[in-house]
Order: structure tokens, then sequence, then C-alpha cells
């Protein structure tokens, strides 16, 4: 049977098998076939697969990489058809009262000529399903307590089970085992799903070897200005149905297009790098972002992808998958491949001090004197020695040639007293072990602030903690009431080991329906204090952290206007003045306001004067440095000229002779440009600026 690429015209580097891929359909579309386009080529090819049998058909689902669920809706026609074979199935037409109610496919078996198809349903408490050669569809009943209809949506198979995923929380497991006459059954509901940090989190369900994995990415903004900041992975112990929290998919790759998954399970053996997770991101303004995720060093990059996210699927064929590595490794991904970072992991148990012995003779005064001429990291370094030494602090002639600037700091989401600190002026990278974090197995943690050298971390969905890298102070926070992590913004007045010391979180939305709040904890209280806002105004808190100024939290508004929060009469109020910035609906661009406070001026890309509540817009950072990550923004003054009028953004780009991404990406005001350019940069996942503090509280 002919191929693809002996059907149409498409370079045999794009055929279906050659690599993953992307297809992208135009359902009912008049042109046969479809588009083809290799994401990781940096020319962007596309070709136009010419099959006549896809002409004017929906494309309903892409399965097992290869297998397209098609549908005609004009002759009632429907089928299961390989793009790597041409092999077409034929299946009964789908029931027209259902079509509309149908959400997510699967097959309970990658042989398709010999499997149940199965599809989930949108609040329809019922699955469908059927075998090549039945004559129609059957509805499989799930039973609820009768208050409320299930929205179902990832679903996959393993191992003769299925298994669904819904938006009460909970998954449906299927025996899909039995032989046609019997059809399928329910085996198990009601399987709790694991703990998110917070809303929103996108989830994906993968098979792989009989294994079945719950991807949950977080994102950072709304609509088509967020982004996926971090990735937590669970595996479903099947035998006690709970899901257990890992850290690795072993020699594993995954590509993600919403619920189309596809898993190499031995990449190393096709020649590509195992340990990625590639997930295409739609909510993007100028495309379809593609996240490269590295598991083994926690760092992802971003390409921009032309073209519509609507009927876009990975195909990684099955004769790809089964592929030896006959011949060299395939160059995908080559230009990413990098060793793992060098981790220096210092402690000081007796061994260490013993190697450390012949230096830590030398006198402390003298070591001093050296530090003065060392960059923040190589001081670190030195503190890390011996015990004697990480009590040296950075002398007054090291302060002026050597201003405190923020470093970006980055922590593994279930890790426990490892930091990384990267030095954006210097393009040093460090790792700062100490036990002021919390462990961690089972959830996640995110950093959400950092002041004064501390920096807050959530774990999980209900607790908080603060902790200072630099000294190995921790301070656990009271629990959060249920719910209430979903806020739009975090931070503190002062060092949270201060006995003034007041932490404030801000939910508020322009929707009066929304319940919106202030949560309050004050230094000592044992518990939160909430406070309704009652405000019907527009006022919209972006999804930025508040900045504390003159004892008040102030809150930028989606728009640029701004409202206070008081701790100490717990009132709130939106100011008349500045006015709003931005126009019309402002939500394509709340991830990208942040309010600064620096020489007593709060600033969001303006300066705001407030004795007269008056903006003016800052064209030059003459003798200043802004630092930008998701949630905060601070401003300092340039620690060198060579970095003044930059916005340094949590990414970094450029390779060192070891292939490791070590160069600082900013935005030059001067020249209105990233450099290097912003797509394709490498990001810390789970990262914050902190500006380093080594004095006790």
């Amino acid at each position: 049977m002919a191929s693809v690429a002996e059907t149409s015209s498409i370079p045999p580097e794009l055929a279906i098998g050659s690599r993953p891929l992307l297809v992208r359909f135009n359902d009912g579309e008049q042109k046969p076939g479809a588009m083809v386009m290799d994401p990781f080529d940096v020319e962007l090819r596309e070709a136009r697969t010419e099959l006549d049998m896809l002409r004017g058909k929906e494309c309903r689902a892409c399965l097992e990489g290869e297998w397209l669920l098609m549908s005609d809706e004009g002759t009632d026609e429907c089928f299961l058809l390989s793009l790597a074979s041409l092999c077409k199935i034929p299946l009964p037409p789908l029931p027209a009262d259902d079509a509309q109610s149908l959400s997510q496919c699967a097959l309970s078996s990658p042989t398709p000529a010999d499997c149940t198809v199965v599809f989930s349903t949108n609040f329809d408490n019922y699955l469908l399903c059927c075998r090549p050669g039945d004559e129609g569809w059957r509805k499989l009943p799930v039973e609820t307590d009768g208050t409320y209809r299930l929205a179902m949506g990832s679903i996959v198979s393993s191992r003769g089970r299925m298994y669904a995923d819904t938006e009460m929380g909970t998954f449906i497991a299927v025996d899909a085992s039995m032989p046609s006459s019997s059809g399928v059954a329910i085996e198990r509901t009601g399987i709790p799903r694991p703990s998110t940090m917070r809303w929103p989190c996108k989830s994906s369900l993968v098979e792989s070897d009989g294994e079945i994995f719950l991807l949950q990415f977080y994102i950072h903004g709304f609509w088509h200005s967020s982004e996926v900041v971090d990735v937590d992975i669970h595996l479903l112990d099947t035998s006690a149905y709970v899901w257990n929290k890992v850290e690795s998919i072993g020699d594993r790759t995954i590509f993600v297009a919403g619920d189309n998954c596809v898993v190499l399970p031995s990449a190393s053996r096709a020649g590509i790098q195992p340990g990625y997770i590639h997930v295409l991101h739609k909510l993007c303004r100028d495309g379809v972002r593609l996240y490269t995720i590295r598991l083994h060093d926690r760092t992802m990059s971003c390409t921009l992808l032309p073209g519509s996210y609507d009927n876009m699927y990975w195909v990684v064929p099955s004769s790809f998958i089964k592929k030896k590595n006959e011949e060299s490794a395939l160059t995908l991904f080559s230009s990413e491949v990098r060793p793992n970072i060098k981790i220096n992991k210092p402690t000081f148990d007796e061994d260490v001090e013993q190697v450390a012995a012949p230096w830590s003779s030398l006198p402390v005064d003298m070591v001093d004197e050296l530090v003065s001429r060392l960059s923040f990291i190589d001081y670190l370094s030195v503190r890390q020695v011996c015990k004697r030494w990480s009590s040296i602090s950075k002398p007054a002639q090291y302060a002026k040639r050597y201003p405190t600037y923020p470093v970006l700091m980055s922590i593994c989401s279930s890790s426990a007293g490892t930091f990384k600190l990267f030095d954006p002026i210097t393009e040093k990278e460090y790792t700062l072990k100490n036990s002021s974090s919390v462990s961690c197995d089972d959830d996640f943690q995110m950093l959400f602030f950092a002041k004064h050298g501390w920096v807050l971390v959530l774990r999980g969905s209900s607790y908080m903690y603060a902790t200072n890298p630099f000294t190995g102070e921790m301070l656990e926070l009271p629990e959060i009431p249920w719910l209430r992590n979903q806020f739009d913004g975090i931070s503190f007045s002062s060092a949270p080991k201060s006995p003034d010391c007041v932490v404030c979180a801000i939910d508020k939305t322009r929707n009066a329906a929304h319940n919106n709040l202030v949560m309050v904890w004050h230094a000592g209280d044992e518990h939160w204090t909430e406070l309704e806002i009652d405000d019907n105004t527009q006022f919209c808190s972006s999804y930025s952290n508040p900045v504390f100024y003159h004892d008040e939290f102030y809150c930028l508004g989606t728009r640029g206007n701004l409202g206070v929060f008081n701790p100490h009469n717990m009132t709130w109020r939106v100011l008349d003045k500045p006015g709003a910035i931005l126009d019309g609906d402002p939500k394509p661009g709340d991830q990208y306001c942040h309010l600064l406070e620096f020489r007593d001026n709060p600033m969001d890309l303006y300066r705001l004067d407030m004795s007269q509540m008056v903006r003016t817009k800052v064209e030059r950072l003459d003798n200043e440095v802004v630092f930008v990550d998701n949630w905060n923004a601070v401003m300092v003054p340039a620690p060198r000229d060579t970095s003044c009028n930059r916005i340094y953004i949590s990414k970094v780009g450029g390779y060192n002779e070891e292939g490791e991404s070590n160069r600082s990406a900013f935005y030059d005001l001067k020249s209105r440009k990233y450099n290097p350019s912003y797509f394709n940069l490498t990001e810390r996942m789970n990262s914050i600026w902190i500006e380093p503090n080594f004095k006790s509280q």
C-alpha cells in the first residue's frame, strides 16, 4: 500500500514516520489532506499531504500517535485511518444526538482492528463506545448521586482498562477487556485527583508501557497572555488507585497537544533526547507556543509556531516508536542537548571540613580582604568552605564596588534545602544547599514573592512558609483557608520574622458576583484573617504581587489603575488617580503589568508622581536596572554601567563551551529589543528574583 510520502509532494524529512511531526486539519475544507510541520525545524517548514479520503471530513481525534478518527456529517461516514500505512477501518456512524456532547477519545489497545473505541462526554453521564464491526455505538452510564452531570476530559487506556478524567476532581476506571458481546463496564468511580498548587492548572493523562501518568501544567496569567511556568507529574498506583508524585519519566519523551498525547517509551533507542516533555499551549495571541521542558535540570524553552492550535495533533506512529537506532541518531533537538549543569552541593559535615582544613586555617581577616575582589557567586562559594568562613559578611568596600542586586533563584517542586542561583551580571550559576526549606515529597511547591532576602513558598494548596536561603532561617505560616490559595498576588511588609510583619494576599475581579477578598496574616497570629471586598467598581487586580508602600499595600489593576489595602484598619479603596493606562478589555496584557517600588516611587513602566498622582512614561533607565519575573519586578541601582537601560527577565540564552545555557536575557529600553530573541530562550522553572541578605532576623 502506498505511503503518505508517495501520494504527496512533501519532502522526505516531513514524511509521516520520519520524525515526530505536527499535523493540522481544517475541518470541512474541500482541499484534500492536511498540513504537516516539523516544529523543531528552525525554518518551521510546512507541506500538505494529498489524501482524497480526508476531503471534507472532520478529524475527531488522533490516537496512538497515528490513527485519525474521521467523520462526515453529510454522509454519516465514520472510520479510523492510519497516517503511516493508510489502513482504513470502518466504524458505525456517530449518533446525531450525541455528536455535540462528545469530548475526548481513546482506543483500548494500540491495535485498532481488535479494540474498543471510547468517547468521553461533556455534561452527560455516560461514555460512548463501539468496536470495529459493531452495528452501532453503545452508551455506558456513569452513575452519580444525581445532583450533577459529569464533564469528562482526558481518557487513556492501559492493560485492558481505560481511565477518564472528570471536572469533579476524580477519575473513572473502565474495564474494556471483555469480549464484544459483553461490551465494557465501569470498574471504579471517584478515584481522587492528586493535589494541585493553585488554579489555573491544565492536566493531561498519559499512558506508557501500561503505566498511567498525570501531567499537571501550571499556568500564569489569563487568556491570550498566559504562559506555562511549571509542571508536576504523578504516577497512578492501579492496585490502590492512588497517585504518587514522581520527578522523572525515565527514558521516555512525551508529546502533548491538549488531550492528544504520544509517548516514546524508549527515546534514546530512537535517537531522541529522553526526559523531555514537548507541550503545545494555545493561549497565545501571536500563535501557538511549543514548550520544551527538560526534567533533568527543571528548565524549559519556548518556540512560537504559526497557525491555529485547533485540530493540531502530534503524529509519532508506531513505526517510528519501534524503530531501532540503526543509523546515526536523529539530529532532532540537537541544538538543545546539553549536559547536566554541574552542581556544587556544599555541606558542613566532618569530611568536607577535613578537605577544607588547609584553607580554613587562613585568618578570617585575610579572607575578608580577598572577598572584596570576588563576584557574588564566588563570595557564596567562599562562605561555604567551612564554618569559620560562613560568618564572613561583605566588607564596606565590596558593597561600594559591587552593590547588591537580585539573583535568579529557582527550586525544584519537591526538593528540600536545594536552591539554584543565577547571577545575571557575571552570568554564573551556583547551587545553595541548606535546611531552610520544607521537605515536600507529594505536594507541589512554588516561589511567589521575595524581599529582604526572604521568599514566600506555597506548598501544596494549604500551606505556606517563608525562608531566607542565605541564612537558613525559616518561618511556617498558618494553614491557608480552603480554596484561598487562588489569589492574584501576595507580598509581605517586612522580613517575616520581624514583629511588625504583615503578609497580604488579594483577589479582586470586576465581577460583582465573584467572592472578592483579602487574606491577611500579622506576625504572631495563629490563623489568617479574611476580609470580603465590598467593591462594585470595574477594578480587576492584575496577576502580579502588590507593593507595600507607606504602611499600605498597593495593588495594580489590569488597566494600570491602583487599589489600596490598609492592613491596620482593614479597609480597601480604589484610587481615582492615577487613571487607567490601558483602554478596553485589558486581559490580553494583564500578565505584563507589574508594580515596582524604587526610591519612594511605585511604577510599572511609568513613574508615578505621588504628589500629583500623575504618571510619566519612563524612556530610559540611566542609573537603574529592572528585574522582572512572573510575579515580581525589582528596580535597583545598576551594578555596572553596561547594565543600564535593561530589564532583565527570568530567562537565559546562549551556550558556553560545555553546551550550558548561560547568557543573561534582557529587554533593552534604548533599542526596544530583546537580547537575545525572546523565543527559544531557556527558563528556569519555579524561579524568582531575590536580593541576597545575609543578616539574621
